[in-house]
């Protein structure tokens, strides 16, 4: 097992808490109204765990989720991890734990580094 950064983990989980409370919105517009009172209750981020979602639905409701962070350059790798694990939470109806988290990256088969970790492991040291 790899153990991942401390930047991997923190880039992660944000991905994951932001995707979580997209779909968790997106949720409170396909229920009925009566459903809505108890969702509005939660969290945006942890509004999945009040119904399991598998399949198509899970597919619906992930559209375009990831577009960001692709676009702030975070790996696919690390992308097809992350949304692996939350389509995992959607369809157990789990919240997220950073140790849960942290276990998923570990397992995956290299460790990742992001594009600005990169650079600053490349750059020269800086002289005074």
């Amino acid at each position: 097992m790899v153990q991942p950064t401390a930047a991997v983990v923190a880039v992660s989980e944000m991905a994951v808490v932001r995707v979580l409370e997209l779909v968790g919105n997106r949720l409170m517009s396909r229920h009925s109204r009566s459903d809505r009172g108890a969702l509005q209750r939660m969290p945006p981020w942890d509004r999945h765990s009040y119904f399991r979602v598998t399949g198509e639905e899970a597919d619906r409701l992930l559209a375009d989720v990831w577009a960001v962070p692709a676009q702030r350059e975070v790996p696919e790798e690390l992308l097809r991890a992350l949304d692996t694990y939350v389509r995992l939470l959607l369809a157990s109806g789990h919240s997220l734990h950073r140790p849960d988290l942290v276990q998923t990256l570990s397992r995956m088969p290299q460790r990742v580094v992001l594009p600005w970790e990169a650079a600053e492991s490349s750059a020269d040291p800086a002289t005074p």
